[in-house]
């Protein structure tokens, strides 16, 4: 059998949901949503992904990689941010 690698896997608080048809049936059960990213040695991932990552052998598809703010995203936080400082001045 192979060594164990001796790394410590820390998930992030996840959540998981629920969704009912008329009947009171589960028809969707939602697993692995992470609701802080800061937490953990995942990148912020969850579920399957995020354990994939924190062992080093994530997959190679930008979905399972940490979040990185676009740059569109960034200009449009900065724009808000400036609008926020200069309404604040008044």
């Amino acid at each position: 059998a192979p060594a164990p690698p001796g790394r410590s896997l820390v998930t992030p608080p996840q959540a998981c949901s629920l969704t009912f048809d008329d009947k009171g049936l589960v028809t969707k059960y939602t697993i692995g949503v992470v609701m802080d990213r800061q937490v953990g040695n995942t990148g912020g991932l969850g579920g399957l992904y995020g354990i994939l990552y924190a062992i080093g052998r994530p997959l190679p598809f930008p979905e399972a990689q940490p979040w990185q703010m676009s740059k569109r995203y960034r200009l449009f936080q900065g724009v808000g941010s400036l609008v926020g400082a200069l309404a604040g001045r008044k």
